[in-house]
């Protein structure tokens, strides 16, 4: 079993060292609006964090039960590639026939992360680096709280950069880059962040 220390280890790991979309560069293919409005960000980060948790829960199951104990791990990425749009199909059909109004205002977050390579990442993580449930669970939790955080906080300065003041030329997609690089370069700084 792993201890505080090693679990509080993982979710720092996934929250800053080894953030989803500003230094893996996973999660960048989500929907555009979620990169110009936070409430958009913050919506599809709670959607792909859900897929996230599940995607662990399950791709830690099958790779415990059945592909560690047969010795079928070269089909791991395959079933993995195949689990996480099936998780995303079953979620939303669950909740168009649960929770309709949910499902009426988070549908199109819940389709970008079908093919989001952070909810596929994670599970590909937590399956190679053999962590234990907690710590996959940990991983993927804060993974997920990791990559809203750092979209809703791109959508929110891309709502404060004054576009008229900077050059012609930066303005549009160079200036993105260049803020989600100054976003990622703050978090170099943790890389290597290990608690003993």
């Amino acid at each position: 079993m792993a201890s505080i220390l090693e679990l509080a280890g993982v979710a720092l790991a996934a929250l800053l060292s080894e953030n989803f979309v500003l230094v893996s560069c996973m999660g960048i293919g989500t929907r555009t609006e979620a990169f110009r409005d936070p409430m958009d960000a913050v919506r599809t980060g709670y959607c792909l964090t859900a897929v996230m948790v599940l995607g662990a829960l399950c791709a830690w199951l099958i790779d415990f039960f059945l592909l560690g104990r047969f010795g079928w791990q070269h089909y791991r990425l395959l079933v993995l590639a195949l689990l996480i749009p099936g998780l995303v199909a079953g979620l939303r059909k669950f909740l168009k026939v649960c929770i309709p109004e949910l499902s009426r205002r988070i549908d199109g977050q819940l389709k970008s992360v079908a093919t989001n390579c952070a909810a596929l990442g994670s599970a590909l993580l937590i399956s190679q680096r053999s962590y234990s449930l907690p710590a996959a669970l940990i991983f993927a939790l804060c993974g997920g709280i990791g990559a809203t955080v750092a979209l809703a906080s791109f959508a929110g300065l891309q709502n404060e950069v004054d576009l008229e003041s900077c050059p012609r030329s930066f303005r549009g997609i160079p200036i993105q880059l260049i803020t989600a690089g100054l976003m990622a370069m703050a978090l170099v700084g943790y890389y290597g962040l290990h608690l003993d």
